[in-house]
């Protein structure tokens, strides 16, 4: 595998992922390239990935992050959020969350970073896998760590964390191709409970990572019935095409 050229199918992991979610919604943006509308979690999720890439790149001091999340807050997230009998006011306490780990943040000053917010493309048999890492570092203890930032406040289960391993998994393929190895661990960051979930990394998650995007990739050009296979909460809150989808749950 190397870097590619152009010409061939792109997949992402997003991308990948959107097929098993709901095949109507993956014909809607990738077949039928209708773009559909944002939602409160992605919004929210891209304003602190902003703000954490500013501050990466030298662009925002620390001492000024949780100041520019209180100002921009309001503009860049302006979806309603679902409210439900567990959380009555979802925004408040999305926005009091973040803006506790900003407060809390102490910085990337013992580490050396290496890639902030990295776009990379890498050939997969005759397709084209392509991502965009949001942080690499050496640590103090001189780990090569990949970090993703996830606005969850944690994994399900075991399953759960090991299908969003997949991304850092596909993610690693361009470390081992640049720097000659691959990471020893991946990280994602849940910024809203300030808690970092690392996987050390194995080999056999890579060749996992691998079986599963290659299965997608056969099984999207194979499909034939692209029905609904959502559920109600994503139907009603989080899929792009909730406005007009037909077959809205």
């Amino acid at each position: 595998m190397v870097t590619v050229t152009t010409g061939k199918e792109r997949y992402s992991f997003s991308k990948l992922s959107s097929f098993h979610t709901c095949k109507y919604g993956y014909k809607l943006t990738y077949i039928d390239h209708l773009k559909g509308e944002g939602n409160c979690f992605s919004s929210y999720g891209l304003f602190v990935h902003s703000i954490m890439e500013r501050y990466a790149k030298g662009e925002l001091d620390l001492w000024s992050l949780a100041d520019i999340y209180k100002w921009e807050f309001e503009t860049a997230v302006t979806e309603d959020f679902p409210n439900t009998k567990f959380c009555p006011d979802m925004k408040k306490l999305y926005y009091e969350q973040g803006l506790e780990y900003l407060q809390n943040f102490s910085g990337y000053s013992k580490y050396e970073i290496l890639e902030v917010e990295k776009q990379f493309d890498i050939d997969i048999d005759d397709w084209v896998f392509t991502g965009i890492i949001d942080l690499v570092y050496r640590d103090d203890n001189g780990k090569l760590v990949v970090q993703d930032y996830k606005s969850k406040s944690g994994f399900k289960s075991k399953k759960e964390q090991a299908e969003y391993a997949r991304q850092l998994y596909l993610y690693s393929l361009h470390i081992k191709e640049k720097y000659g190895q691959y990471p020893d661990l991946l990280r994602f960051m849940m910024f809203r409970k300030n808690k970092p979930v690392d996987i050390l990394f194995n080999t056999k998650g890579v060749d996992e990572a691998l079986g599963w995007a290659r299965d997608t990739v056969k099984e999207i050009r194979e499909c034939w019935d692209f029905n609904p296979s959502c559920d109600a909460f994503y139907s009603q809150n989080l899929c792009n095409h909730r406005g007009y989808c037909e077959n809205k749950l």
